[in-house]
């Protein structure tokens, strides 16, 4: 069945000139800042570089960009589209101030902002009935962000899914509103738009996919809670590591299977006293016939931290079988490594398919404001292999694939048998 709808924009046309010009500055702004990253000057050229031009022609030239509205935001936001580094981020700026207690939450939902929150004027129970005949094979379909409230994600059109509540146990959203905006990019790729389930700015999020019945990278900073858009409520999560596993782990599974967990490269003080420890107490353990390599949920960090472990590896595959498990939290150098490990005889990938986030990093992690001061920019200042390209949004695809509806160190475990 064809869903027929209405959206209804509550994006005023922004006839101020100080807005006018506020936008302008902004969308200027961000294309000078993009333009320094070595991702831009690495792929915007010839006929990329003319179609960017004309891109950001066309948004200069758009004058529908309320200094409040969803459109702003969208429009700043095409300018990041085209080029292919994960590590960027954008977002508006939260006003926490409306969530700070009870009686500030009265105010701000009696507020002219939120009353102009973009939603769309669709019924909502008809809408409910229809996707829930949608397979779980399809992101349409209804998702819920934990027990807070439900969203119904439908094809607005072309290559657009819009995501409407449904139902909601928090004041701050109400049916109607859109908390979700979906661009497909390529077959099951997407540039997603979100509203922060707790605080309602919106978020760029240039790498969503659709696995296993949930949008996989809905993560959100200081969120409600830990949970991600899916269309299972209580779902058993086995791709990702446990709460409460910590960065170094050395254990045996069964008598013949080590297993080693690494979380974490990142080349700070601490963390990499923590490492240099952990790895001079295990470097004479690797012994057995089989060792799982976990790098599930694996931050990423700086290549010379991966070095020792590296060597490490490689002497052990010369006599034993090297497992990685890896999943899509396996981000960004994490990433680099595997590929580095796979290379190696007797290793075997096994899980599901990386993050795709490892062309290009921040060495100094440092944020820009646009000039409305509404918005910031982490823009990426590391140069990247042109030979890793090929996996940005995509990931490393592991040789044997994991189901999502069981144990998966019980799978792993099976997998090792067979072979």
């Amino acid at each position: 069945m064809r869903i027929t709808f209405l959206l209804f924009s509550i994006l005023t046309v922004s006839t101020g000139i100080a807005q006018t010009k506020t936008y302008h500055a902004d969308l200027e702004a961000l294309k000078v800042i993009l333009e320094k990253t070595p991702s831009y000057k690495a792929q915007i050229k010839g006929g990329r570089l003319r179609a960017y031009d004309s891109l950001y022609n066309q948004l200069a030239n758009d004058t529908t960009g309320d200094i409040e509205g969803y459109q702003y935001f969208f429009n700043l936001s095409q300018l990041l589209f085209p080029i292919r580094d994960n590590h960027i981020g954008f977002y508006q700026l939260p006003d926490y101030s409306n969530f700070r207690n009870t009686a500030s939450l009265d105010s701000f939902v009696a507020t002219k902002e939120f009353l102009k929150y973009p939603h769309c004027l669709l019924n909502t129970d008809s809408l409910k009935a229809i996707l829930a005949t949608k397979p779980a094979t399809e992101v349409e379909g209804i998702y819920h962000y934990g027990k807070y409230y439900t969203v119904g994600l439908f094809k607005a059109g072309g290559h657009k899914y819009t995501g409407v509540i449904l139902d909601s146990d928090v004041r701050w959203w109400v049916k109607g509103q859109i908390a979700i905006q979906l661009y497909e990019y390529e077959p099951g790729m997407y540039k997603a738009i979100y509203g922060h389930p707790k605080f309602k700015n919106f978020m760029l999020q240039p790498n969503e996919k659709y696995r296993g019945q949930s949008l996989v990278n809905s993560y959100f900073y200081a969120s409600l809670s830990g949970d991600i858009y899916s269309k299972q409520l209580d779902r058993d999560d086995y791709s990702n590591l446990p709460e409460g596993a910590g960065k170094f782990q050395l254990k045996n599974l069964e008598p013949d299977i080590q297993y080693l967990l690494i979380r974490t490269f990142q080349r700070n003080e601490p963390t990499s006293a923590q490492s240099k420890r952990f790895y001079d107490s295990i470097r004479n353990l690797l012994k057995a016939p089989y060792l799982v390599l976990d790098l599930r949920n694996n931050e990423g960090g700086a290549r010379k931290e991966t070095s020792k472990y590296y060597k490490l590896l490689k002497k052990y595959s010369r006599r034993g079988q090297l497992y990685i498990l890896l999943n899509n939290g396996t981000i960004s150098q994490a990433e680099i490594f595997t590929l580095k490990l796979s290379r190696l005889k007797n290793v075997i990938t096994i899980g599901q398919p990386t993050n795709g986030m490892l062309t290009y990093g921040s060495n100094y992690g440092r944020r820009k404001r646009l000039p409305s001061g509404r918005f910031e920019v982490y823009p990426t200042d590391m140069r990247g292999s042109a030979r890793l390209l090929q996996y940005e949004g995509v990931g490393v695809s592991p040789a044997i694939l994991l189901k999502g509806d069981s144990n998966w160190i019980k799978q792993l475990i099976e997998a090792i048998r067979k072979n």
